[in-house]
């Protein structure tokens, strides 16, 4: 099995273990791990980000995710920042929509 496998394996299985929000995305419904802080606090420059984000699998996505609109446990939420982390998964920072 070469490393792609493998990864893809593994990211499967975290998913089924870790994933607490379904994720639409373009029409399609996969899991993800959705992180939302319960306190927003404006620290000014330095401060650390306190956007909600949601992590899923690479694979799949399209090609450009900015104002992407997607819907995370049936709440809309707007793409802000797509970063793909080198490991098959993509943290995507989001804003609410409503």
């Amino acid at each position: 099995m070469n490393f792609a496998a493998i990864e893809a394996v593994t990211n499967a299985a975290i998913m089924r273990h870790l994933a607490n929000a379904e994720v639409r995305i373009a029409g399609t419904v996969v899991p993800g791990i959705f992180q939302c802080p319960s306190v927003v606090v404006g620290g000014g420059p330095g401060a650390a980000d306190t956007s909600p984000t949601v992590k899923v699998a690479s694979a799949g996505l399209p090609a450009n995710l900015v104002d992407e609109l997607i819907e995370i446990n049936g709440v809309p939420y707007v793409i802000v920042l797509p970063a793909p982390d080198g490991t098959g998964m993509t943290i995507l920072t989001v804003e609410c929509a409503q």
